[in-house]
């Protein structure tokens, strides 16, 4: 059996309409700068499954079977989003440090834009600071141009964001899928002198939980491997972290992975065992699940776990 995943839209400061556009998303919601296609922060973001009407957090709990893993808490997470506005400067913490402090798991992600093109965008990605003491006074004086090194991203390149690493700043409005462990916690220690009490600034602990010195961290090129009608982007896949992929179909393929894994559509149609799948919708399929055939001009977003 499939199950269907509801999706969860978010606006934010930095949001805008990026997004309704990518999934023509009929709803007067403003600045959406997230959707939400797996995630599972109880009380807080909690994707429903259409067929049992359960938060995704209970639907693990009490369906541990179907997905064949250990985690006493559902694993990951996967988004679609764009940013139009300054998203502040901020670092996710480790799971040991977010549970220490707040009670919450921290995160560990990669993104990927979902056009591809010869354009290359310069962000800003990880600290130069050579001791905690150094990272606090570049923060304080709000030296940016010492604290911040860059890395130039090609349209459609992954990264991967390891714990502790500060990024963020200005959007451009590129609509990029993100893969990542199941956390929401963002510690930031600038937000455009915005002052919004619904988005604190949590200095101390970025300086605490900030990679110093600086962990290694590139841009990266993947190139699809092709399997007849389908074409497989393989990003990511770590062991109690997440697993990222992408296939692409044009045709007609029969798809099987070993373990459970979690499919977005961001482009196209088609059908998932004579079902017919469109753009916006998931689709969770249970770990030793059966062949699925798949079928259309269609572009899905994978995200998955392993032990």
């Amino acid at each position: 059996m499939l199950y269907h995943i509801e999706p969860i839209y978010k606006s934010f400061v930095w949001g805008g309409e990026a997004l309704k556009q990518f999934f023509r998303l009929r709803t007067d919601q403003k600045k959406i700068g997230t959707v939400y296609h797996v995630i599972s922060v109880p009380g807080d973001l909690d994707n429903i499954v259409t067929e049992t009407g359960e938060t995704l957090s209970k639907f693990y709990q009490s369906n541990k079977e179907l997905f064949g893993i250990n985690s006493q808490h559902f694993p990951i997470r996967m988004t679609t989003t764009a940013n139009e506005g300054f998203q502040s400067y901020q670092v996710h913490p480790t799971d040991e440090f977010g549970l220490a402090h707040d009670n919450l798991y921290g995160k560990v992600s990669g993104a990927v834009a979902l056009e591809e093109s010869d354009q290359v965008r310069t962000r800003l990605f990880g600290n130069k600071a050579k001791s905690r003491e150094e990272l606090a006074e570049l923060i304080q004086k709000k030296d940016w141009g010492n604290l911040f090194t860059t890395l130039d991203v090609k349209d459609g390149d992954f990264v991967h964001t390891p714990a502790g690493l500060i990024h963020g700043g200005y959007g451009d409005g590129l609509v990029t899928s993100t893969f990542g462990s199941n956390g929401d916690i963002t510690y930031r220690f600038y937000d455009l002198d915005r002052n919004d009490p619904n988005r604190p600034l949590s200095i101390e602990k970025v300086i605490a939980c900030s990679n110093v010195p600086e962990v290694p961290y590139e841009s990266k090129h993947v190139v699809p491997k092709k399997y007849g009608d389908l074409s497989i982007y393989e990003y990511y896949d770590k062991p109690k972290e997440y697993i990222a992929k992408r296939l692409k179909i044009n045709g007609k393929v029969n798809f099987q992975y070993e373990h459970f894994s979690f499919l977005a559509v961001v482009g196209g149609k088609g059908k998932m065992d004579g079902e017919e799948i469109g753009l916006g919708e998931t689709i969770f399929v249970p770990v030793n699940h059966p062949t699925i055939v798949i079928e259309g001009k269609i572009d899905l977003i994978m995200v998955s776990y392993r032990e």
